[in-house]
């Protein structure tokens, strides 16, 4: 089978919570198929030369997504309050790209295009002869949802508000250009299915390596906490400063020893002054987040916005580390308050589960191996992409 993937980028290096999902997946399905992938993307690029050497063929769409900072950026901003379509729509769209994409079937004529993000469903609302699929990393109007929720400024709320009307009308309408979708929880495939019932949609879960991600072999007893994610996507930024101004003066109130690490690529400004807090530690990108998380007692998710699973949690687990998580923050996963994890609804709710497992060795070692065994029985990338390898399969058609 030939396959087609349209992105935003080349997933890689393996940082965010999506390119660790995509690249996984992809690498797995070239495994068995001819697989090309159509990114915005520089030529020659480090990128490039791994999905080559995973017999992932990319084509390269030479050609920068605007940048969300500067007069430039407002403009755009202001702008999009005239298009039908949201601004993770527009943003990304050019005409460069479409006509790549264009070029990109006549030669290699494919049995499937994926959108490996919906927004990139606008390049497929013509197409008529070839099976379409879109991949749900999370359910986009769902978090837009959440910012609007959220957010306390009265003009920023207005215009989240109109983005959150653009993006749910864009996203019922994108379900139905497709032919077949994949989400990551049986709660956004159900909300998928209400968008388009005819739609054949397949649950293929978040994922962990297993062999990269393992618990360390000496144990520890430190009041560190530590929390893993991108510190350019809003949802991290917002859980930080919760966490910080909300749940952290209640922990400190307990205990004065206990300290908290947040470790993440492109903190901005606002995030980077809450170094000036004692007891706060903001780390930019590393290399290896291993030893980060491994010299930590407790790993906390304290996410108030987002969708679908997340990778976090489940790179936790497999290096076995007890995990605190608001409800948000561990939706979509299959585990039990208590077994494998522990979910706070509310700041005051959330110190007292911190508590719990730094005072409680025997509690703190049980649930990391909880969480290991979960992991190790449900969340493999082999497993995973064995599943969506037959998914694909169904969908063209063949057996």
């Amino acid at each position: 089978m030939k396959i087609l993937i349209l992105d935003e980028e080349f997933p890689y290096p393996l940082n965010t919570g999506k390119r660790i999902r995509s690249f996984n997946l992809t690498k797995r399905i070239a495994a068995g198929h001819e697989v090309y992938y159509l990114a915005y993307g520089k030529p020659d690029s480090a990128e490039l030369k791994e999905f080559e050497k995973n017999n992932i063929k990319p084509i390269v769409v030479p050609h920068q997504i605007p940048k969300k900072s500067g007069i430039l950026f407002y403009f755009r901003l202001l702008k999009n309050l005239f298009s039908e379509y949201p601004y993770i729509v527009t943003s990304h769209y050019s005409d460069i790209f479409q006509r790549t994409f264009e070029k990109a079937i006549s030669q290699i004529g494919p049995d499937l295009i994926i959108c490996e993000w919906s927004p990139y469903s606008i390049f497929i609302k013509n197409i008529t002869q070839i099976k379409k699929m879109v991949v749900a990393h999370n359910i986009e109007s769902r978090i837009w949802q959440r910012y609007y929720e959220n957010e306390t400024q009265f003009l920023k709320k207005w215009y989240i508000k109109k983005q959150w009307e653009k993006v749910e009308r864009f996203e019922r309408t994108a379900f139905e250009w497709a032919d077949g979708a994949t989400a990551v929880s049986s709660i956004e495939a159900s909300e998928i299915q209400a968008m388009n019932p005819k739609m054949h949609v397949q649950v293929v879960d978040n994922g962990v390596d297993l062999e990269y991600f393992k618990p360390s072999l000496s144990k520890t007893e430190s009041k560190e906490l530590i929390f893993v994610g991108s510190m350019n996507w809003r949802p991290n930024q917002d859980a930080i400063q919760y966490f910080v101004h909300d749940i952290f003066p209640l922990v400190k109130k307990k205990d004065p020893n206990i300290s908290a690490t947040f470790v993440g690529q492109n903190p901005p400004p606002h995030i980077e002054k809450l170094n000036q807090i004692s007891g706060i530690k903001i780390i930019g990108r590393v290399e290896d987040i291993r030893p980060y998380v491994h010299k930590a007692g407790v790993y906390i998710v304290p996410l108030r916005i987002g969708g679908g699973t997340r990778l976090k949690i489940l790179e936790a687990f497999a290096m076995g580390k007890t995990v605190i998580s608001t409800p948000v923050g561990a939706e979509g996963l299959d585990i039990s308050d208590g077994k494998n994890i522990l979910i706070a609804e509310t700041p005051e709710n959330f110190a007292e589960k911190i508590l719990l497992p730094i005072n409680d060795k025997h509690l703190n070692t049980q649930l990391g191996l909880a969480g290991r065994k979960l992991v190790e029985e449900q969340y493999g990338w082999d497993i995973l992409a064995g599943k969506l390898d037959r998914f694909l399969l169904q969908l063209i058609g063949e057996k």
